[in-house]
């Protein structure tokens, strides 16, 4: 028996990395006014669709992002600090469990399929998404992290960074092209960007690998099923 579209893990992959590249590349153009609450919706689209594009979803995983929903709406409601760091803190935890999980299904798929790119896709896109948050943590905890120098009010006052800036920094970071309008000042933050240039080249060369393998396998046995 068919399952219904809606239940469909190549559907639910596809609004996956449709969510994961709104949070990383178009909602960081709006203004921080609205950005952060449109970032926050976009977060709780990538919950939703990344429970749905498991194989297997387990209560643990379930709990996880139910906390990580509820949570980020509460502090944006509250607007505490401390429930806006926790918030930062399961986001990240849920979606590193999505990146293991997905990049778990890959590992174990018969084929390279649609939805076997689209997993790889998410994947590093989530990545990026991990460091970003993480990097703009560090930024409001410590502003002299980075030597980001932005000004507001013609000049005369300091501007919070925008989300687009850690998410910029972030990406460009994992991708290791490294333009340097934004330096790590401190070691504890060139040890993160070394991480993430490191992370990002690791995860490219593992799945494309995994991926030509697979394409590999799967054409030397059609080739074996032609012979017999």
């Amino acid at each position: 028996m068919k399952e219904p579209f809606y239940q469909s893990k190549t559907l639910w992959s596809s609004i996956l990395v449709v969510a994961v590249f709104l949070c990383a590349f178009v909602i960081p153009v709006f203004p921080a006014a609205i950005g952060n609450s449109l970032l926050k919706s976009g977060f709780s689209l990538i919950f939703i669709s990344g429970i749905m594009s498991m194989e297997r979803r387990k209560w643990s995983i379930l709990g996880l992002a139910t906390a990580a929903f509820v949570l980020q709406w509460i502090s944006e409601i509250l607007e505490l600090n401390f429930l806006t760091e926790a918030s930062r803190v399961i986001n990240v935890l849920f979606f590193m469990v999505v990146v293991f999980i997905l990049i778990r299904q890959m590992a174990s798929a018969r084929i390279v399929n649609a939805r076997v790119i689209l997993e790889s896709i998410s994947g590093y896109l989530l990545l990026g998404l991990i460091f970003s948050v993480l990097i703009a943590a560090i930024m409001q905890a410590d502003p002299d992290a980075f030597n980001v120098t932005l000004k507001e009010n013609n000049g005369l006052q300091p501007a919070t960074p925008s989300i687009s800036v850690p998410l910029y920094f972030g990406f460009v970071t994992l991708a290791t092209v490294g333009y340097g309008d934004i330096v790590p000042l401190k070691p504890y933050t060139r040890s993160l960007a070394t991480f993430i240039s490191i992370s990002g080249q690791l995860y490219v060369v593992t799945i494309i690998g995994l991926l030509i393998g697979k394409f590999i396998s799967k054409r030397n046995n059609e080739q074996i099923d032609a012979t017999k």
